[in-house]
């Protein structure tokens, strides 16, 4: 009796816990409009990961009330200055972007796993990305996440037929989905981004990071 009234103490005070709050007051004192993503820089060992990842990205930001340019044509336009590695773009001075495209922050990803590991009998597709948003005049750091999504099959059964449809399911998942629900989950509260100007809450929703 004695350890289970300590026990539910514990528990109601974890609860209790204040959950700690995003340091955002950079963000605030910028307050961006527009947003540019320029291309994403891949550490995993997948080579489409690239080409699938920045299929998904502008949708979830413009729900959360910003203007984002379009990720082909700055890709366009990057390339036609000569900008075609993503690392070296990514070590670029931050102005260089608001001289080009005068957009108010600049959206950095990096693509830290996109991969499918099994585990006997199942099978797990992973995809995790590290967003890093700066002030596209000034370089200060507005905003940063790292968001992880993954898929996981596998369950009762026969161990080989279970094998089988582990391996199955890994070979026709399609990272799209996956990358796309990275994405909200990172840009929504009480992690992901405040809402824009082009969103409903806008400059009402503080107390939800």
């Amino acid at each position: 009796m004695k350890w289970g009234a300590i026990i539910l103490t514990a528990w109601l005070m974890a609860g209790c816990v204040p959950r700690q709050r995003l340091d955002l007051d950079t963000f605030y004192a910028h307050q961006p409009r527009s947003i540019l993503v320029v291309p994403v820089v891949n550490e995993s060992p997948e080579v489409t990961a690239q080409s699938v990842f920045i299929s998904t990205i502008s949708r979830p930001l413009a729900e959360r009330g910003y203007y984002v340019f379009p990720v082909y044509l700055t890709d366009m336009i990057l390339r036609d200055f000569g900008l075609v590695e993503a690392g070296h773009i990514h070590q670029m001075p931050v102005d260089r972007f608001f001289e080009l495209f005068g957009a108010d922050a600049v959206l950095f990803v990096t693509i830290k796993d996109w991969s499918t590991k099994y585990l006997v009998v199942a099978s797990s597709v992973v995809v995790s990305m590290e967003y890093v948003l700066k002030d596209a005049k000034t370089g200060l750091v507005l905003w940063e996440n790292q968001q992880t999504y993954t898929h996981d099959s596998g369950g009762g059964g026969h161990p080989i037929a279970m094998a089988v449809a582990a391996a199955i399911n890994a070979l026709v998942t399609d990272y799209l989905p996956l990358a796309r629900k990275a994405n909200f989950m990172a840009f929504a509260p009480p992690k992901g981004l405040p809402a824009g100007p082009y969103h409903p809450e806008y400059k009402k929703d503080h107390e939800r990071f």
